[in-house]
């Protein structure tokens, strides 16, 4: 199920404690019982009785994070652009997540979850790079072979010895110049909280448990990705690996020896092709044609109708000859003025014969066929639906026999009965195409290329076609062709609205891949300015359908005639960053912002650093210099600059890009 609200706004938050941390919990109640009577007692003195209730609060320790547990990463995985001033992050569901542990000794609400980046370049030879391999949590707790790893116990219920675990080993030479420190992990998770916010969420949430829902955990790297190279990212444990004084407890290990991290996530990426962005990626689509056709011919009578979105394909006829013939998919290139009276027959009768080229039109036909297909394979709709249909006819036999004999008052229920809601559900599903086969969509992949968008206009006769295919079941004779006119003109619910229309989209590009989590806007002006369209200007349409049909392909339907797409991402979904810097700079700078998170003219300050050829940050001194900056040349008063300010300044604007259709 997806708990949907609206709006775009979000605020960064410190931290997020769970009511319980993490470990095994005694509850003991004990009630002692006494007479205080001096004389004619019956209780004896001391009589006592108790109660222990032992559980345990398991959270996240060892186990890889599920992918309905990550909402986003971000660079993309196994993506390839400019995202060197990349601060790479993860964002969870769970908003408790990364406090649930201490990286340390005690609760000093730090971070027990890190990211580390690991660079090609950091490795002198390929055998030193981490690699991942699974491990039972009896030899990762028993140190028995591996790398140097602290000395942990098993939460009892919900970990065994048996159970696995992914972990990976890596020298301390290659650790030393880009871990954090325990200072820093202050500042590298926040909270980020939607308030009034199309958010979705999996599984099943009541209304009550949304606002806690719309809460995202961020974990944010704090060291920068490769310039012109691969860089690996794991999201490893750091449950009691730091010292009280602050350091990383690498357990006494040399240079050569090994250091154990157990990895709850991983992804990589490269930083190669600076048009390889979110906002390149979009302006540099396919958008010639700019509906679903094939490409121009020079013979003018074929060139007419590929105009139109047909496709030839070979076409088996029933007597076993082969011919071809024309297909359109419901994605037109324009608006069609077509009718047919339904009920048909059969598909044959939707069949269009072109005399000027000897084709035949089976776009009709084809819908008609596969409506009835997808309906009896969908047994439990056919079944509601036929049953349905039987009571319905049974009622028309009723109020002719009443016209037919005029009895003096009725002795049978004449009214109509609504259609199931599953069989509803199901004509509005298919309204919207939606388990529509990707073939019938997308009937030639020259019609939507890779990197490419088309705007489209939904066929209604073609819906018509689909609807009253899947009306069909049960329909053989000329009988069952009257009582199912009659039966669909008397339940207008189970059919196309006549005057609506619908258009949209479809996409086919790696940023559907690899930025979940996509906002698309529609308008109904044609409107080239990169600004917000205003309301005068143009209206906001409705968004009816928003799909992903493969993985890189997304379909998009809207309520009326859509001119003007915007496409960018949800406002959580922003990632963390510095400016933008050359491969040679030797200072790199961050553009401070306002608290409606917009950028400061003149706020530009260096970025500080542990480790300035490993690209490590300092993190405190960072967020100790945003500070210093707001309190003296921005003429501001901050006390306490947290996790949450620091989220703020460090994040880099969500991008979005618009898309006019041509006229």
């Amino acid at each position: 199920m997806t708990t949907t609200t609206e709006g775009q706004q979000v605020k960064f938050i410190q931290y997020h404690q769970p009511a319980l941390e993490s470990g095994e919990y005694h509850i003991k109640v004990e009630q002692s019982i006494s007479d205080k009577r001096e004389t004619d007692s019956r209780i004896p003195d001391g009589i006592s009785y108790n109660k222990e209730l032992i559980f345990s609060v398991i959270g996240e320790r060892f186990e890889p994070l599920k992918p309905q547990d990550i909402y986003a990463v971000f660079p993309p995985p196994q993506s390839l652009g400019d995202h060197s001033n990349v601060l790479p992050h993860i964002t969870v569901y769970r908003s408790t997540l990364p406090w649930e542990r201490f990286p340390g000794t005690t609760d000093e609400n730090f971070t027990w979850l890190v990211l580390l980046l690991f660079r090609d370049s950091d490795f002198e030879n390929e055998d030193d790079k981490p690699q991942l391999k699974t491990i039972t949590l009896g030899e990762l707790v028993g140190r028995t072979s591996g790398g140097k790893f602290p000395e942990y116990v098993l939460d009892g219920v919900g970990q065994t010895a048996e159970e696995n675990t992914t972990v990976f080993d890596v020298k301390k030479k290659y650790l030393a110049n880009i871990l954090p420190t325990k200072a820093d992990l202050a500042y590298i998770s926040h909270i980020r909280k939607a308030e009034d916010l199309e958010v979705e969420v999996p599984g099943e949430t009541t209304a009550d448990e949304v606002e806690e829902e719309k809460e995202f955990a961020t974990i944010v790297c704090s060291r920068l990705p490769e310039p012109n190279g691969t860089s690996y990212v794991h999201l490893v444990s750091m449950e009691a690996r730091y010292k009280n004084e602050g350091s990383f407890d690498f357990q006494d290990a040399g240079d050569e020896d090994l250091i154990r991290f157990v990895s709850l996530a991983n992804w990589s990426f490269s930083c190669v092709d600076p048009k390889q962005t979110f906002t390149e990626i979009l302006k540099n689509l396919n958008r010639t044609p700019s509906t679903p056709r094939l490409p121009v011919n020079a013979n003018a009578t074929a060139e007419a109708s590929l105009a139109m979105g047909y496709v030839p394909f070979p076409h088996s006829l029933r007597e076993g000859s082969q011919t071809v013939s024309w297909y359109r998919s419901p994605l037109a290139t324009g608006f069609h003025s077509d009718t047919y009276e339904f009920p048909a027959k059969a598909a044959d009768e939707l069949l269009r014969y072109d005399s000027n080229l000897g084709l035949f039109d089976t776009s009709y036909a084809a819908a008609w066929q596969l409506g009835r297909m997808l309906t009896l394979q969908n047994q439990g709709v056919a079944t509601k639906l036929y049953e349905w249909k039987r009571v319905c006819s049974q009622k028309l036999k009723q109020l002719e026999n009443i016209f037919l004999h005029l009895p003096l008052s009725p002795k049978h229920d004449t009214s109509l009965i609504d259609a199931p809601l599953t069989v509803f559900n199901w004509f509005k599903s298919l309204e919207l195409l939606q388990g529509i086969p990707f073939n019938y969509l997308v009937p030639d992949e020259k019609l939507l290329p890779s990197e490419s968008i088309r705007f489209f206009c939904v066929d209604p006769l073609w819906v018509d076609s689909l609807q009253d295919g899947a009306f069909s079941i049960g329909r053989v004779t000329d009988a069952d062709v009257t009582e199912d006119r009659a039966t669909r003109s008397n339940h207008r619910n189970l059919t196309r609205s006549a005057d609506q229309k619908l258009t949209g989209i479809i996409m086919r590009s790696q940023v559907v891949a690899g930025w979940p989590g996509l906002l698309v806007d529609g308008y109904d002006t044609a409107v080239a300015d990169a600004d917000s369209i205003d309301e005068t200007e143009g209206n906001l349409l409705p968004l009816v359908r928003m799909d992903k049909l493969a993985k890189d392909v997304l379909i998009c339907i809207f309520k009326g005639e859509v001119k003007t797409v915007d496409i960018h991402q949800k406002p959580e979904a922003m990632h963390s960053g510095v400016d933008p810097f050359g491969v040679d700079d030797t200072e790199i700078t961050k553009d401070l912002r306002n608290a409606n998170g917009e950028l400061i003219v003149d706020s530009k300050i260096s970025v500080p650093w542990n480790n300035f050829d490993t690209r490590l940050i300092n993190l405190v001194e960072f967020a100790e210099n945003m500070k210093t900056w707001f309190n003296s040349t921005g003429g501001g008063n901050v006390d306490n600059f947290t996790s949450a300010q620091f989220g703020l300044q460090m994040m880099e604007g969500v991008q979005k890009v618009r898309f006019v259709k041509e006229e």
